[in-house]
């Protein structure tokens, strides 16, 4: 009975996350002027990442070392997701948060070079 129950809690979590991604990519459309920096968390939403997901981009992040090949080779081990646009999108999400603002900036500007 219990597998019963864990699977359709299971049902219900991943519809409270499409509507979650529908609703914000909604109000980003509704608001495109005012969604020039989104937050990590809309961008986690947005791009359905896990906590560990996020983790392992961070380190990756913090260990940036200069080569934009090298960080998304090892993004796309964590996770098939992290394309060149998406990452360069949760970078600036971090940089909209405040997160590893410094390191993020390095990143973008050697992205725009």
């Amino acid at each position: 009975m219990e597998s019963a129950e864990y699977k359709m809690l299971m049902k219900e979590i991943e519809k409270i996350k499409w509507h979650n991604t529908s609703l914000i990519t909604l109000v980003a459309l509704l608001n495109e002027e005012k969604m020039t920096e989104p937050t990590i968390y809309e961008t986690v939403v947005t791009y359905d990442l896990s906590k560990k997901d996020l983790r392992e981009l961070t380190k990756l992040i913090q260990q940036y070392e200069g080569d934009n090949f090298v960080l998304e080779q090892k993004a796309l081990k964590i996770n098939p997701i992290f394309s060149q646009a998406n990452i360069i999108s949760i970078i600036k999400s971090l940089v909209a948060s405040g997160m590893l603002k410094e390191k993020c900036l390095d990143i973008l500007k050697s992205y725009n070079n």
